[in-house]
């Protein structure tokens, strides 16, 4: 059963994923290269260019997280322990440091989850490929190792022009481990070169006008290696074919002699080779461009994952993504005719999955796990993980721009939706969520000032247990909003519990703005501004408002919901 899980995928592994129950593990962990990488969204609002959703943040620090992670490892002792034990005394307590013991958990788990004859991609740059590729000597075994791929995702990167003293970085790394002596693998090919074609098959058909070349078939080694010794078109030799062979070939036409004398050769058809078998250096897959892409700007192209899907598994075996991020190698393995168990710790990237995979895939079958169902699995997230539970509740009631990140300053904001609100233009709505036990009316209070801050039209404060009077006093308090959609309380208080109850709060309705508008799109050039004809008609909305005296508010069209 295919399978998409939220939350921590060290969490997952664990208490989840079966040992030796996986053929293939494809991982592309965030890279410790100091990037903040952002899912870019289509917003309404004037004020930015885009909202951003940090779907993860590509860097790490060392605290807190990071000793226990280092703590656990050396009481696991063995291998992995030693070498980290090895890379903590030389690089001490570093950001490096923290995204290496951070890989160390994980990598030690997906040696245990997979089967003796299961193979493991690790896809990372060269900033920490070195270190990854001894951290995996320890979790497998040096003689496990099977090749250091490197994958040219660029044609060219002018370093040069940013003022940086170095060779442009084109290639990513991707280290290929088994687990075991004996492991599932299926031969690929490329295509030969123009060049080594038109100095190999030099010879055409005259009738069929196929390209071949001539091979010698001599058998190598003589009578020693058992090669038989006969005669063929004049010329005795030991041969590569038994004598039965050789006649079912002459009479194919497929052995002939250049001249009378010649020694015999086969003739050795270019459009029945297969090509190339497949090396380690590929320059011939191409990022994710076009309709393929996503707006990820780590998103890999799905040709790269089904070649080492389709190369190192067979149909029906399984394929496990810890860092599934917007979901490549489940489509891959999907499209493969693979079983597949996809982990990411964003709830966003969740959801783009599940729209990728029922999307292009109609009717295919797969169970969503870690997202809560019921107040009671609600109640486990929010003391498992505070800023997952976060997340969901975002989520939960709607939220189109909102930080997925467990670091840096929110202003006592988690999430925004935007609605429209007729002649006023576009109408925004602030999320709170508090996951804790003890909330009262002080942070109510708190986000009403948020609120005014950021001069929002109306607030939802989410909250796991029921409102107490007080708090419902404080949100009383803060009146109502005018929008196009009526008089609209401005700060409502929505609980979890209330929630699975089928309680919602009253908001302006958001069926008019297309959803594709709020998918990740990639970063385009801004286009020139085309100024109204102040000649032109006005036109009437259906909704309450009318002019403003004060200031020209310009509705846009391109929110709105194209009907046929």
């Amino acid at each position: 059963m295919n399978q998409l899980w939220f939350g921590d995928n060290l969490v997952i592994l664990r208490e989840e994923i079966a040992t030796e129950s996986v053929d293939l593990v494809y991982l592309d962990p965030p890279f410790n290269s100091n990037a903040n990488y952002n899912v870019l969204f289509k917003t309404p609002q004037d004020e930015a260019a885009s909202a951003q959703v940090e779907a993860f943040r590509d860097t790490w620090t060392w605290g807190n997280e990071a000793q226990w992670a280092l703590d656990e490892i050396m009481r696991q002792g063995g291998s992995v322990a030693s070498i980290i034990h090895a890379l903590h005394s030389a690089l001490g307590e570093s950001d490096m440091m923290a995204y290496l013991v951070m890989m160390g958990q994980r990598v030690t788990e997906l040696h245990r989850v997979l089967k003796d004859t299961g193979s493991l991609f690790l896809h990372c740059d060269p900033t920490a490929s070195h270190y990854l590729k001894i951290i995996l000597d320890a979790a497998f075994g040096p003689r496990n190792f099977r090749n250091e791929i490197s994958w040219r995702r660029q044609s060219a990167h002018n370093d040069a022009k940013q003022g940086r003293k170095q060779f442009g970085n084109v290639r990513d790394v991707i280290l290929f481990y088994t687990k075991g002596r004996q492991w599932k693998w299926n031969t690929q090919y490329t295509p030969y070169d123009e060049r080594y074609v038109k100095d190999f098959y030099k010879h055409t058909e005259p009738d069929t006008g196929r390209l071949f070349r001539l091979s010698d078939i001599t058998g190598p080694g003589g009578a020693a290696k058992g090669n038989p010794f006969y005669e063929v078109m004049g010329v005795e030799r030991h041969w590569r074919f038994s004598r039965e062979k050789m006649q079912e070939l002459i009479a194919q036409g497929r052995i002939v002699q250049t001249r009378p004398g010649a020694v015999p050769a086969q003739k050795r058809y270019l459009d029945e080779m297969p090509g190339v078998s497949l090396q380690n250096d590929w320059s011939d897959i191409k990022p994710a461009s076009g309709r393929e892409s996503l707006g990820y700007p780590t998103q890999k192209p799905l040709a790269l994952l089904r070649r080492i899907i389709e190369g190192s598994s067979e149909p029906s075996d399984t394929i496990l993504d810890p860092f599934c991020g917007c979901g490549t190698s489940v489509a891959a393995a999907q499209a493969s005719g693979r079983n597949w168990i996809g982990i990411d710790v964003a709830f966003h990237a969740i959801k783009v999955i599940e729209d990728r995979v029922l999307t292009q895939f109609p009717g295919a079958s797969f169970s969503v796990g870690g997202i809560p169902r019921d107040f009671e699995s609600a109640q486990r997230l929010a003391l498992k993980d505070k800023f997952q539970f976060q997340w969901w509740a975002n989520y939960l009631v709607g939220v189109q721009a909102l930080k997925e990140i467990k670091k840096g300053p929110d202003r006592g904001i988690d999430g925004q939706m935007f609605f429209m609100n007729g002649p006023r233009g576009w109408g925004r709505i602030l999320t709170s969520v508090k996951g804790g036990q003890h909330v009262g009316a002080k942070d109510v209070r708190e986000f009403k000032a948020v609120i005014d801050r950021e001069r929002a039209d109306m607030g939802l404060f989410i909250c796991l247990n029921d409102a107490t009077r007080d708090m419902n006093a404080e949100a009383a308090s803060f009146g109502f909003a005018e929008t196009a959609h009526g008089h609209l309380p401005r700060l409502q208080i929505v609980t979890i519990a209330d929630w699975f109850k089928g309680r919602r709060p009253v908001l302006p309705s958001l069926g008019h703005v297309s959803r594709d508008y709020f998918e990740p799109v990639k970063p385009s050039k801004p286009s020139k501004v085309k100024r109204a004809d102040p000649n032109a008609p006005e036109f009437t909305f259906t909704f309450p408002g009318g002019k403003s005296d004060d200031a020209v508010i310009h509705f846009n069209p391109s929110a709105v919901r194209e009907r046929a």
